[in-house]
């Protein structure tokens, strides 16, 4: 069976780390097992196929790729207790379960297939996987359907994005697979919610439905210009020891640019403004912090506030806490307002705060954020919204959309 045409331009794809998110039914396990053995037929190879558990990896791959490498007649041993079959080139691909990422360290690979990355977790990549890789320079590919944009996969597909030279992303459709009717697919639509269908058929990421940020979107709002005047520069803060944020940010007339981030660790605020004065030596700097800051003291008997202004910063904020929801009236209002205009952009490599914004949620069934790690720098980036561009208090609170089937009201 030739691969389709879509599954053509993935293995085409000259990138060393590839994700691929599909509807079901589009042919990812033959994509995967083609790449498993187009990388073995160089010599000495290791390469692992990984899934969500060792069940799944025999009951989906073991039996094809046995026959797919005994008609190609490239099998010298196969370990049926170990899942691994060795080539008579010495090139070897074993099957893995990701139950638990601790016993596939040690390894050193020539290149992985991660399938239904969605149901694997992150460690498996970053504290197994990716070492695994370095010293071969190995290539990985990713592969599934979507579990919306809390999953991990989905920061893995957004990697093409900050990293273009070396991450590509795909995503297709079941219909784009052409293994499955369009009438068979229509057919699934009536007998699944919409939510359901849109993420497993046609392979979009779903967003929370209960995100507070609910009018940032990556299409609109990451098209930050590259020249833009950092003489002057607008620095949103909130006061945290792990992590401490900060969001710099470019006014422009109407418009903010959030041009940069920072997140640091076990830091306080004396080492916050040693880092932006490093960064920014040249540029007046307006600071929006955490009220809070004017009465919290540090250990050397000065509050956050005058830490900030002894730096030479300019510091403005509110003599006590805006209500939370007029700060998140006020950053939706800028990402797109009533009319359908756009006055805050996120620069695409500030992934601290794009994450932010697409996880921080309220706690389920309530209008109560949830404070779920996700808070702090929305909090940096709302404090200088909302001073620079308060919500009226005679303005009309601005809300959602709401759904009804598959129509926007």
């Amino acid at each position: 069976m030739k691969l389709s045409k879509c599954q053509q331009t993935v293995a085409d794809d000259p990138h060393r780390f590839k994700v691929v998110i599909a509807g079901r039914r589009f042919g990812k396990t033959y994509l995967a097992i083609r790449e498993l053995c187009y990388h073995a037929k160089e010599p000495n190879r290791e390469i692992f196929y990984i899934t969500s558990s060792y069940r799944s990896a025999k009951m989906i791959v073991w039996k094809p790729l046995k026959r797919r490498l005994m008609d190609l007649r490239w099998v010298k041993k196969i370990n049926e207790a170990e899942l691994s079959i060795t080539l008579k080139n010495n090139s070897t691909i074993s099957l893995k379960g990701s139950e638990d990422p601790d016993r596939l360290r040690g390894a050193s690979l020539s290149y992985c297939v991660i399938d239904e990355v969605a149901e694997c977790q992150p460690e498996l990549w970053t504290e197994v996987i990716r070492p695994a890789l370095a010293d071969q320079q190995g290539g990985a590919l990713f592969i599934g359907t979507p579990k919306g944009k809390g999953n991990w996969s989905y920061d893995l597909f957004c990697q093409a994005e900050t990293q273009p030279t070396v991450w590509q992303s795909f995503q297709f459709t079941t219909l784009d697979g052409g293994f499955v009717t369009e009438t068979e697919i229509e057919q699934a639509r009536q007998d699944m919610s919409e939510r359901q269908f849109r993420q497993e058929f046609l392979a979009t990421f779903e967003t929370y439905e209960n995100r507070i940020a609910w009018a940032f979107s990556r299409e609109t709002n990451c098209d930050v210009p590259n020249n833009l005047d950092t003489t002057v520069l607008h620095i949103g803060m909130d006061f945290n020891v792990s992590p401490a944020t900060a969001a710099i940010c470019v006014r422009e007339h109407d418009t903010l640019y959030q041009i940069d981030e920072i997140q640091m660790y076990s830091a306080n605020t004396f080492e916050m403004c040693d880092e932006i004065t490093h960064r920014y030596p040249k540029s007046k700097i307006f600071v929006y912090p955490d009220p809070s800051g004017s009465a919290r003291k540090t250990s050397s008997n000065q509050t956050d506030h005058t830490i900030l202004s002894n730096a030479g910063f300019l510091v403005k904020a509110p003599r006590k806490h805006d209500p939370v929801r007029d700060r998140i009236n006020a950053i939706n209002a800028r990402f797109c307002s009533a009319t359908g205009e756009n006055h805050l952009y996120i620069a695409k490599q500030n992934k601290y705060t794009i994450e932010s914004l697409e996880k921080y949620t309220y706690k389920e069934g309530t209008q109560v954020p949830d404070k779920n790690g996700y808070d702090h720098m929305f909090d940096a980036l709302s404090y200088c919204v909302a001073y620079l561009f308060p919500i009226r208090k005679n303005q009309q609170q601005q809300l959602p959309p709401q759904r009804w089937g598959t129509k926007t009201y």
